[in-house]
């Protein structure tokens, strides 16, 4: 079971595009699946990165410990996410804490082997450099959007972005995640946030609940949204 689960991650991540059988194929051999219950922590800031990690099933919230005090939360991995490459590849320790919010699987693969593929095929990496751009394209809009769009615009956004990362054609779509992380995520406080999805819930947009949000227009949450590159 866990080679079944461990070849449909690998062969379904965008990281390995174009990634020839045999490489594949020792990534699946070598690949384990690791479960982990709600409130469980991955890992810890400072931690050596000892694997690269794709989210097969629920959802983890990234934060990060801030020198003057205070935790800030750097953002959330769901299902279809990839986890760790940049310190995996760079032999680097995590940067941020990973604590899953649900019950999460995934498939690790060990960072050793994933250095030593691309090290005997440089060509592998492109498909890496490749995610690993389009992420950083998404953290730019992020900011971007912080300095031009209204609040309401701006968590339109972050509720878009996450329905296109974890949801495939459903059309009843529930995100976990609380006020205060939408919030911390954003750089705003907790009350905009709370008056803003109020005034979304009233608009027949979404439907509020305790550390949970539902979204009922999907079609009136996209016009709300800023527009992405």
């Amino acid at each position: 079971m866990d080679e079944i689960f461990g070849r449909l991650a690998i062969t379904q991540s965008e990281l390995f595009n174009g990634w020839p059988d045999e490489a594949i194929s020792r990534l699946v051999q070598n690949a384990d699946v690791l479960v982990v219950e709600a409130g469980n922590c991955l890992h810890r800031s400072g931690d050596t990165a000892k694997y690269l990690c794709l989210v097969v099933s629920g959802s983890m919230i990234l934060s990060l410990d801030m020198p003057w005090g205070g935790r800030f939360t750097a953002g959330l991995q769901l299902a279809g996410d990839f986890h760790g490459l940049g310190p995996a590849i760079a032999q680097r320790p995590h940067t941020t804490t990973a604590v899953c919010k649900e019950r999460t699987v995934l498939v690790r693969i060990p960072a050793d082997l994933l250095r030593e593929l691309v090290s005997d095929n440089g060509g592998l990496s492109f498909s890496l450099f490749a995610a690993l751009e389009r992420r950083h394209l998404q953290a730019l809009n992020l900011h971007a959007s912080a300095a031009v769009n209204s609040t309401q615009a701006r968590i339109a956004g972050l509720l878009k972005s996450i329905i296109a990362r974890g949801v495939r054609g459903r059309s009843n779509v529930e995100i976990n995640l609380s006020q205060e992380e939408i919030a911390a995520m954003l750089g705003t406080r907790r009350q905009v946030v709370s008056r803003v999805l109020r005034d979304m819930a009233a608009a027949g947009v979404i439907h509020i609940q305790y550390g949970r949000i539902s979204i009922v227009d999907r079609e009136k949450l996209n016009h709300m949204a800023p527009e992405t590159q």
